[in-house]
C-alpha cells in the first residue's frame, strides 16, 4: 500500500471522479458522495472521514503532527526576488528545465533545504517547468507554476509526470501496465488516454515527476 500526503489523496480522487463521475466514483469506494465532494473541492474533513476514504481506496495514509517534525516548522520557500536575505538563510533557488529556453534563470521561488531533506528531494535533479494546457484541471491549470524531480526516473503507480512528446512539453497522469507500453491520461473524460508503445516510445521522454505545484505563472501579479 501506498503513503502519501493529503494533495495526493486529493489528486487521487479528482482523477478518479474523471473517469466514472461523482456518484460512479462514490459508489464505486461505497463512501458518502458529499464526502467525496468534499475532499475534492478542497474543504476541511474529519481525520476519520479521510481515513474511512483511504481505506475505501486501499491505500494507507501517514498523518504527521507538524509540532513534532522539526524539519518542517520552519517556512519551505521564499521570493529571492522580494526577500533578499532568502538565499543567505538557507533557502536554495531552482531552475526552469531546459525545455522552458529560459538559460539561466531560476524560478521566482527558493525552497529550503529542511524542505526538501524532509520530502527526501536532492536539489540537482529539481526543476520547474509551467503547465501548457488545462489536460490536469483543476488539479493543475494551465500556467501553474510544477515542481519536478528528474532523479526519479522508474515510473510507479499512477502520478503526474512531465513529458516531452515531439519537443513539446506536456502534464499527464502516467502509468506504465508493462514493459514497453506507457498510458498518459488527462481529467478530461471526453479525452481518451494517449497509449505509447514500440517505436512511439522514442519519441517521448520523461522529464520527471511532479513534487509540487503553484501559482498560476500566467495569472497579474496582485496590486
Amino acid at each position: 500500500m501506498g503513503q502519501f500526503e493529503l494533495d495526493t489523496l486529493r489528486d487521487s480522487i479528482i482523477e478518479g471522479i474523471a473517469r466514472h463521475g461523482l456518484r460512479g466514483y462514490a459508489r464505486k469506494l461505497g463512501i458518502d458522495l458529499n464526502m467525496l465532494r468534499s475532499i475534492r473541492d478542497g474543504r476541511d474533513i474529519q481525520t476519520s472521514k479521510l481515513i474511512e476514504v483511504v481505506q475505501a481506496m486501499g491505500l494507507n495514509l501517514t498523518l504527521r503532527d507538524p509540532q513534532t517534525t522539526p524539519e518542517d516548522t520552519g517556512p519551505g520557500f521564499a521570493e529571492p526576488g522580494r526577500d533578499h536575505n532568502a538565499l543567505q538563510s538557507g533557502f536554495l533557488p531552482i531552475p526552469f528545465h531546459p525545455s522552458a529556453q529560459l538559460y539561466g534563470q531560476t524560478a521566482p521561488v527558493a525552497l529550503s533545504r529542511a524542505w526538501l531533506e524532509a520530502r527526501s528531494l536532492a536539489p540537482d535533479g529539481l526543476s520547474f517547468v509551467v503547465a501548457p494546457d488545462d489536460r490536469l484541471s483543476p488539479v493543475v491549470a494551465k500556467g501553474a507554476l510544477c515542481l519536478i524531480d528528474g532523479g526519479t526516473r522508474l515510473v510507479t503507480g499512477h502520478a503526474i509526470w512531465a513529458y516531452l512528446h515531439d519537443g513539446a512539453l506536456g502534464l499527464s497522469f502516467v502509468s506504465q501496465p508493462e514493459p514497453g507500453l506507457l498510458v498518459l491520461s488527462g481529467l478530461d473524460r471526453a479525452r481518451p488516454p494517449d497509449v505509447i508503445r514500440g517505436a512511439a516510445l522514442d519519441r517521448l521522454r520523461l522529464l520527471g515527476p511532479m513534487v509540487w505545484r503553484g501559482a498560476d505563472m500566467s495569472a497579474p501579479p496582485p496590486a
